[in-house]
């Protein structure tokens, strides 16, 4: 019998003999690949901004799922997989041409979704899909056993959508622990959660060493203490690792709390997208989409999220995007002085004579943001652009915003400048 043909289990206390007796009775090991290897080579690897923007995906995913939150141990999965390529494209240009396309997908820019090339031939649309490799025989198979039951709670689940393939990893692990026989007895599992949810990578912790075991035997599917199992193991060890030293360790991962989940509001229109706090409820350094009527966030900006202007979608910056050429014209200061348009740049914020606060975007036009100033209530001296150029005290209003020392950005507020935490931006 195949761990497919085990139904997932309610929540709530589980009887004691159905875990242990019926996952001792159920072979694990992949008969039909649940998950695919793409093509375990090593020799290149993705970008770090891709790596960047999967990783914050997963910890969005993480900070608003009810059960679990280790966004890093699943990340280590999805990295050792596909070094997180949920596009084709990713895959055939960062990593590898051992690699075929599968169906379409929105988050690919309407193009393929990385497929497995190990299974036959491309043209017969078999092997794993997605950067999790989720793999029920052919691409339909796949496709069709998520849409309708997926692994836990029978709760179904779009794979080829980036964000709900990760919902759809946690779901397939949370089964394979559960039936596993190689975890340990949960009585419950609310105890399984909380076994995952503690662990750490942490090598020679014995929970650490079980979690790389368990990945290698029930999500790889290599027998238990085999030459090749071990092999496995040591690549999720790895790569796991090497995410968590290269996004900061546990001051990305574990330290200051994980990213809020999506703040609860109706949108329009479907697909739009906004940071936090312009023109929608949240994080000011979270994108946020609108799916099915409903804000969901997309991606936590690690430095910092841009607003568009009205009618344009936000997007997070990355090192480079907040250099987009920003050059603001015929713009005054609320004393009427003149803006120098050489010392402009996008994102940059003044309070104008008539009290509203405008800011300089890729329209290279002074904007309105909404907000209004010039009641005298903030005043903030010794304050420079990060080139350098001094700020005049007498410029500064209430939201007037610049881009300052360590790529960060400052407002001004009632208590002098205040600094965005987490943002980044360049002049």
């Amino acid at each position: 019998m195949s761990a497919c043909d085990v139904s997932a289990p309610l929540e709530g206390d589980a009887p004691l003999f159905d875990q242990r007796d019926q996952r001792d009775q159920i072979n694990l090991i992949d008969q039909i690949d649940q998950v695919d290897q793409v093509d375990q080579v090593d020799q290149a690897v993705v970008s770090l901004s891709l790596l960047q923007q999967r990783s914050d995906a997963i910890r969005a995913v993480h900070a608003g799922h009810p059960l679990i939150n280790n966004p890093l141990i699943f990340a280590g999965i999805a990295y050792t997989e596909t070094q997180m390529a949920h596009c084709y494209s990713e895959y055939y240009n960062q990593v590898s041409t051992l690699v075929c396309a599968g169906p379409s997908s929105s988050d690919c820019g309407g193009g393929a979704v990385t497929a497995g090339y190990w299974d036959g031939p491309c043209w017969e649309q078999d092997g794993g899909l997605g950067m999790w490799q989720f793999d029920e025989g052919s691409h339909s198979q796949t496709l069709s056993k998520w849409s309708t039951s997926g692994y836990w709670n029978n709760q179904p689940h779009n794979v080829l959508d980036l964000e709900d393939s990760i919902a759809a990893a946690i779901d397939f692990v949370l089964f394979k622990a559960w039936w596993s026989d190689r975890t340990p007895f949960f009585p419950n599992t609310q105890a399984m959660y909380d076994w995952i949810n503690g662990i750490r990578p942490i090598n020679g912790n014995s929970d650490w060493e079980l979690w790389l075991g368990f990945l290698a035997y029930n999500y790889n599917g290599e027998a238990w203490g085999t030459g090749d199992w071990l092999e496995v193991k040591e690549k999720y060890r790895d790569h796991t690792l090497s995410i968590y030293t290269q996004l900061g360790g546990d001051s990305y991962w574990y330290g200051g709390g994980s990213p809020p989940p999506p703040p609860s509001q109706s949108c329009s229109p479907e697909g739009g997208l906004w940071c936090g706090g312009n023109g929608v409820a949240g994080d000011p350094n979270m994108l946020y989409v609108c799916k099915n009527g409903a804000l969901v966030v997309k991606e936590v900006c690690a430095n910092g999220c841009y607003r568009a202007s009205a009618g344009s979608p936000d997007a997070c910056y990355t090192p480079n995007s907040a250099d987009l050429g920003c050059t603001c014209y015929s713009g005054k200061y609320h004393n009427g002085d003149n803006i120098p348009p050489s010392l402009t740049y996008c994102g940059m914020r003044v309070c104008g004579m008539d009290g509203n606060v405008y800011e300089c975007r890729t329209s290279n036009q002074w904007e309105q943001t909404g907000l209004t100033c010039g009641s005298g209530a903030c005043s903030c001296p010794f304050g420079a652009h990060l080139d350098g150029t001094p700020i005049a005290t007498q410029h500064t209003e209430c939201h007037f915003q610049v881009c300052g020392g360590g790529n960060t950005w400052y407002t001004c507020e009632s208590g002098g400048w205040q600094s965005v935490s987490g943002s980044y931006c360049t002049m």
